[in-house]
């Protein structure tokens, strides 16, 4: 535990380099935190300082709407401020949290309408999906993007897989796993540019696969997943691989500059890194399968 010069407990979770840090009255001081495994928690700077206060939401309603996922959660302008909230700002939907952040994106205040904890254990202080988006909002400046995909460290090689739902990335992860590889996530992963290379960095937000390690490392190889009687790989061309990218990660709809850096390094990254189509067979002959290609 740190605690700042207001007195304040001080926490900060760091995910793909990006320090998030979250500010705790003293009453609570002596809650632990059960959301947010301990491989996260880092002793590091943060690039963003969040206040957190339990128990009250601001009832005043936000001016402009930017964004709405159209269920679970949407961005407003208020004040020259962002006003990031889990649910629609509908009279009859009262969310459970806001999250209001300064136009730099560099401080801010989760405001969480319920104020009583289980075994003084703390809910991570954005909860899905706020956390998630938060995270894209910051990748998206000129940081980095997350992606629906496994991430796999094979005694140093990185292996990207991407896809979305039901195409297998956690019978990937477990494979993996069970052959002593690390899995980084099996379906979020960011990558950023370091060095002038492309990095894949695990984050907290796993699938059905729990393992899950903040670590980084440069990305060898990019495989589009789905299932097949038998396991093949089809190298992708660059359009083919734009396409099949794009729909894999999570851009911002909401913001020009953001969605042009997020297709750029998209491009940038199907264009350094060979790409395949790999449709596979659940069992552990794909591990040799993959090395080999």
């Amino acid at each position: 535990m740190v605690v700042n010069e207001e007195g304040l407990r001080e926490v900060t979770v760091g995910i793909a380099g990006i320090g998030i840090s979250f500010l705790f009255g003293q009453n609570l001081f002596g809650c632990g935190l059960k959301d947010i495994k301990d491989d996260f928690v880092t002793d590091n700077s943060a690039e963003v300082k969040l206040r957190v206060h339990h128990g009250g939401i601001p009832g005043k309603r936000p001016e402009k709407k930017i964004f709405d996922s159209g269920s679970t959660w949407s961005l407003y302008c208020n004040g020259g401020k962002y006003v990031l909230q889990d649910c629609s700002f509908e009279p009859d939907l009262l969310p459970e949290r806001i999250v209001v952040l300064e136009s730099d994106f560099k401080s801010g205040d989760i405001y969480m309408r319920n104020g009583v904890f289980n075994q003084n254990l703390l809910p991570d202080p954005l909860g899905y999906p706020l956390n998630q988006v938060l995270m894209i909002m910051l990748l998206s400046r000129s940081r980095g993007m997350l992606l629906h995909a496994c991430g796999i460290d094979d005694n140093g090689n990185g292996y990207l897989f991407l896809g979305n739902s039901t195409h297998g990335k956690s019978t990937i992860s477990r494979l993996w796993f069970e052959n002593q590889a690390t899995v980084l996530n099996d379906d979020r992963i960011i990558v950023r540019e370091k060095d002038e290379e492309l990095w894949m960095y695990g984050t907290p937000w796993h699938g059905a696969f729990k393992e899950v390690s903040p670590k980084g490392l440069p990305i060898r190889k990019v495989f589009f997943l789905g299932h097949g009687e038998r396991n093949s790989a089809v190298p992708k061309k660059y359009a083919e691989a734009a396409s099949m990218f794009l729909t894999r990660c999570f851009p911002p709809f909401w913001d020009k500059k953001g969605m042009e850096y997020t297709v750029g390094l998209s491009h940038r990254i199907i264009s350094k890194i060979p790409c395949y189509e790999l449709n596979f067979v659940p069992d552990k002959e794909i591990i040799s399968f993959v090395r080999n290609i």
